[in-house]
């Protein structure tokens, strides 16, 4: 099971002291919408954010004032704008794994680092992320993806079985770890 991003509000509760149920779905809801991302992957994002409203978009917008600049006509102004809103809705709700609870060291959770090992003795890596950080770099994988929702939840030692369009894989658990950024 992927680690949680859940945290206690503090919000109403019962005259028994449990909390009101229409506050703990809030909490639930809250918890579904929350994204992890590793710090490196919130700043990557936070980078593109910024370049986006400071460079590309104020660049096609002075494109629909200069007629041969393409920008505005062909919609890239339209999609950074999209880009932008999007990134900004992310990182609004976004926590790093370093604001997650304690890990458990010896089971797969979202933001951990997990080298498994293939029937002919090959070992790789993978960053199971959350799908838009997926994308940053080729270690990187969605907990949406096959792979990962195989892994997770797993534990060190354990065989997991995935079907890929290339065929099955079985893949053994050497090591799993939460994510440490080089700059943290």
């Amino acid at each position: 099971m992927a680690r949680s991003a859940y945290q206690d509000t503090g919000g109403p509760r019962t005259p028994r002291g449990g909390q009101d149920r229409a506050a703990h779905r809030q909490q639930r809801v809250a918890q579904r919408t929350a994204v992890v991302l590793t710090a490196e992957g919130y700043r990557q994002l936070a980078a593109r954010a910024a370049w986006l409203e400071t460079r590309q978009i104020p660049e096609l917008a002075e494109g629909m004032v200069d007629p041969d600049h393409s920008g505005w006509a062909d919609g890239q102004h339209g999609r950074a704008l999209t880009e932008l809103s999007r990134l900004r809705s992310i990182l609004g709700q976004a926590i790093t794994t370093d604001q997650l609870p304690p890990e458990r060291s010896d089971v797969v959770e979202l933001g951990d680092e997990v080298v498994v090992e293939l029937a002919a003795g090959d070992t790789e890596r993978f960053l199971l992320v959350d799908p838009v950080e997926a994308p940053l770099d080729q270690v990187r994988i969605s907990a949406e993806s096959p792979l990962a929702q195989a892994l997770l939840g797993r534990r060190v030692g354990e065989q997991v079985d995935i079907d890929a369009p290339a065929g099955r894989y079985r893949y053994r658990i050497i090591t799993t770890r939460r994510h440490r950024d080089a700059a943290s």
